[in-house]
């Protein structure tokens, strides 16, 4: 595996993780829709706080997620360089 194949990996799990949240709405999103009348008349500023920190717990989840595939790349990356090293 060269740095080719390791960036492109790379690629494909951020677009994968990107395509999976993107859904998920913003808190500018949840704001504007909150200033709307028919949205404002259903959902009380509870609900709207408790979207907010459910945004905040996934964006927490998403980072975490995104964090332990960037580490485990790199060991992967380190262990695939000395495997490279190593005489045939």
């Amino acid at each position: 595996m060269d740095e080719d194949v390791i960036a492109d990996f790379k690629q494909f799990i951020v677009a994968t993780v990107s395509q999976a949240t993107a859904h998920i709405a913003t808190k500018e999103d949840i704001a504007n829709m909150a200033t709307k009348e028919d949205i404002a008349n259903m959902a009380t500023k509870e609900d709207i706080a408790k979207l907010e920190q459910k945004i905040d717990d996934l964006d927490l989840k998403v980072d975490t997620i995104s964090e332990t595939l960037n580490d485990n790349l790199n060991d992967h990356e380190i262990r695939l360089t000395k495997l490279e090293r190593a005489p045939a």
